[in-house]
């Protein structure tokens, strides 16, 4: 598009302002009552354990996994396997990815089969999960095992890591155990107080975790179950040919670790040899949002994905930067050359989609799709969802319904799209006034008579216009606002009206009634000052539980809350709460 900095304003000097899956498999993943009071337990010792505040958002997480249990066995029995190992992939790939200590045992052949059955590799589904084989005999018959002391013999001794068992997160092993059932459920126990790194250590079993209090650290899981290799392991079932009278094996073992939490990246500058300071705004807000950048961080380096690895190596800059020091963006600026001109005014919301999309791609591929019917939401979510298991559509991606409904027949045909960002029009007055952020959503999300020869599919009359109505039915973890400013028609022009936007926002009478997570709260801004032939992007984010400045190299602390109040906000960025 257009408009960047091609010369800067005079700065104003800041006011302080107030803070405001086969019906024959079914028997294979049925639960016995045992082990489902076993997951009782469990969950209602990790409730009782958390503040009052904090029980609706575990609860909630809690109801996810269980929904999703059902979405996955309810595919099963509609005989749509592939579509519900589509879902399992991607649901339990973002749970190995939290950001939680890896405590829960599995089976190492298990988790083995697992994968394969995920890969589609085996369409088998998985039996039960079996972790008697990782117990010596007199603790085969428990329920749940909690290993606790460095002298434990529950264990059998001398199992190793990636050969006999692999450790899952909490979510994950809860996802997975309600799915397939089975157990025992073996966890480590991470309260007590640690003197040493090495807390179980018995000469054979080593599992090692650092002097952290669990809630705040980060698991680098020992497996990642969707990408495990068939070739990579020695068959567990080996192991009890292996064992002696005395149940006692004398091979020493790798170490399971548990690293402290990576900290959140520095706040650095960006330099601007000229026109860039659209995409230093842009990359600002994406430099702020933790779950992107680890997530990126992880990948290993693919010369296919050129995008991905420029951001890439954009991060590991950034990580090794002082903080408050400036760092050149050089390689993502000569890439994106053939589409944005450096000697150009550009826009920073085109960038910013632009970037995502490129990201989005590299990481799914290129593939191209029919234009295909859904009969509700869900399945038109789960369907895209199971075609884009990506960080982008994780943390980015929504879906928005569009009713249309026939003079005719009177009924109703609904259809259901992706969404990355919403785009607000603003009206232009030749008075200047002030907008709400509301409004601007208000008059987006409102009915309307859309003037376009529309053909009904219920009786195929043809409308000449038609009423619809947009709502959303899957909200993003990242709500990305655009507020329309530069128009094309009547005339060229920006909208320098001040749209007022709040620190925490609601969307929930623009969703449908099913929609539970709809609260927001203010996580980054992108601001433009003067006019349309001629100014200069700048950015909030909040970085370590600080708002900052973002202008260029520069970076101020926003001491006076100025995020809230920013008369040019032109992109505004909500997270999920």
């Amino acid at each position: 598009m257009f408009i960047c900095c091609n010369t800067k304003p005079k700065k104003e000097k800041p006011q302080k302002i107030g803070s405001t899956a086969a019906n024959s498999d079914a028997e294979s993943i049925k639960h016995s009552k045992a082990e489902e009071e076993i997951q009782k337990e469990l969950v209602q010792d990790t409730v009782n354990k958390k503040p009052n505040a904090e029980l609706n958002q575990k609860d909630k997480k809690l109801q996810e996994i269980q929904n999703i249990v059902n979405r996955i066995k309810g595919y099963r029995n509609e005989g749509k396997l592939n579509l519900s190992i589509d879902i399992e992939k991607s649901f339990v790939t973002s749970l190995i990815e939290e950001d939680q200590p890896t405590t829960y045992f599995i089976e190492y052949k298990w988790a083995i089969d697992y994968t394969k059955f995920l890969e589609k590799r085996n369409l088998d589904i998985p039996k039960s999960i079996n972790n008697t084989k990782l117990l010596t005999e007199e603790n085969t018959q428990k329920e749940i095992v909690i290993i606790k002391s460095e002298k434990d013999t529950q264990l059998l001794s001398g199992i190793q890591p990636d050969k006999h068992y692999v450790l899952l997160n909490q979510r994950s092993w809860l996802f997975i155990n309600q799915l397939y059932g089975g157990g025992p459920t073996i966890s480590i126990e991470l309260e007590n107080t640690i003197q040493s790194p090495d807390i179980f250590n018995d000469g054979s079993t080593n599992i090692t975790s650092h002097t952290v209090n669990h809630t705040k650290i980060s698991v680098e899981p020992c497996i990642e179950i969707a990408k495990l290799e068939a070739n990579a392991f020695e068959d567990s079932d080996k192991l009890t040919n292996k064992i002696t009278p005395g149940r006692q094996i004398s091979s020493k073992t790798k170490s399971i670790k548990i690293y402290p939490k990576s900290y959140e990246l520095p706040f650095v500058g960006l330099q601007n040899p000229k026109y860039y300071c659209y995409m230093n705004s842009a990359l600002q807000c994406l430099l702020s949002i933790k779950e992107l950048n680890d997530s990126l961080l992880k990948l290993s380096k693919q010369q296919n994905k050129k995008f991905t690895m420029a951001y890439q190596d954009l991060l590991r800059v950034v990580q090794n930067s002082i903080p408050g020091s400036s760092i050149s963006v050089e390689k993502l600026q000569n890439m994106c050359l053939n589409k944005f001109k450096y000697s150009q005014q550009q826009d920073a919301h085109e960038f910013l989609l632009f970037l995502l999309s490129e990201i989005k791609e590299e990481l799914v591929g290129k593939k191209k799709y029919e234009k295909e019917e859904f009969p509700n939401a869900q399945e038109a979510w789960d369907v895209y969802k199971s075609r884009n298991a990506d960080i982008i559509t994780d943390l980015f991606a929504g879906q928005i319904a569009s009713k249309s409904h026939c003079q005719k027949c009177k009924e109703i045909s609904e259809g259901f799209d992706p969404i990355l960002d919403l785009n607000l029009p603003l009206t232009k007055y030749y008075i200047p006034r002030e907008f709400k952020l509301y409004d601007c959503l208000s008059n987006y999300f409102k009915e309307e008579q859309i003037n376009d020869s529309w053909k009904c599919d219920k009786c195929q009359f043809v409308n000449k216009s038609v009423q619809r109505k947009i709502q959303v039915t899957q909200t993003p973890k990242y709500l990305i606002l655009h507020l329309k400013r530069f128009t094309q028609f009547p005339k060229n022009q920006k909208i320098t009206d001040e749209v007022i936007y709040p620190e925490a926002l609601d969307i929930k009478e623009f969703c449908t009634e099913n929609v539970e997570n709809t609260k927001y709260t203010l996580k980054s801004v992108i601001s433009h000052m003067g006019q349309l032939n001629g100014g200069h992007y700048i950015a909030f984010a909040q970085r370590q539980n600080q708002w900052f400045h973002f202008d260029d190299h520069t970076v101020t602390k926003d001491k006076n809350d100025l995020h809230l109040s920013d008369k040019g906000a032109y992109i505004i960025v909500y997270e999920q709460i």
